[in-house]
């Protein structure tokens, strides 16, 4: 009897180790905190441009009223006051740095007499805001790299691909520089 030596279609392809299945869970894990920072990066950055858009369209046409506070929530503090051309509003968004407010207060609201929905607490601006933007970006770093790290520690990669040998298989190590 003769053998036959040729592969049969019908073999199982290798089953991948529990340890490379974990490294790629480690790997997809990295992802995703650092697809979280940088989308949590992004918002802070955009509220920060809009905040200042918002301050310059106020200051570019300046209007001034009494505006009393009707409701207070975690996400706006509503108000109404009367503009300049006696319309009462009440903008959309509420107030912008509405810090210490209570229901029933008033208190001198500055606004765009274009657009009257833009309204802000008078005397408070977007450095206000620029506060809890920068605690909110430093909690984020604080989390995410720690995080980041130990991520890409379990699954055996560098922090930032800048050790020899890091472009993974079929790349080079960087060859050292000439000595001259």
């Amino acid at each position: 009897m003769v053998a036959n030596s040729a592969p049969t279609a019908d073999v199982d392809p290798p089953v991948a180790s529990a340890e490379g299945r974990g490294r790629i869970v480690w790997r997809w894990a990295a992802r995703a905190i650092a697809l979280v920072t940088i989308a949590i990066t992004v918002m802070m950055v955009a509220l920060a441009i809009g905040m200042r858009l918002n301050d310059r369209a106020i200051e570019e046409h300046l209007g001034s009223a009494t505006a009393t506070v009707l409701s207070v929530s975690a996400l706006r503090t509503g108000i109404e006051f009367v503009d300049a051309s006696g319309v009462t509003v009440r903008p959309e968004g509420g107030v912008l740095y509405p810090g210490q407010l209570s229901i029933g207060q008033q208190f001198v609201v500055e606004y765009s007499t274009v657009d009257p929905q833009i309204a802000r607490v008078a005397g408070r601006t977007a450095a206000v805001g620029t506060i809890m933007i920068v605690a909110t970006l430093a909690v984020t770093y604080l989390v995410a790299v720690p995080a980041l790290w130990w991520c890409l520690r379990r699954a055996r990669m560098p922090l930032l691909g800048l050790v020899a040998g890091a472009g993974g298989p079929g790349h080079a190590a960087p060859s050292p520089l000439p000595s001259t």
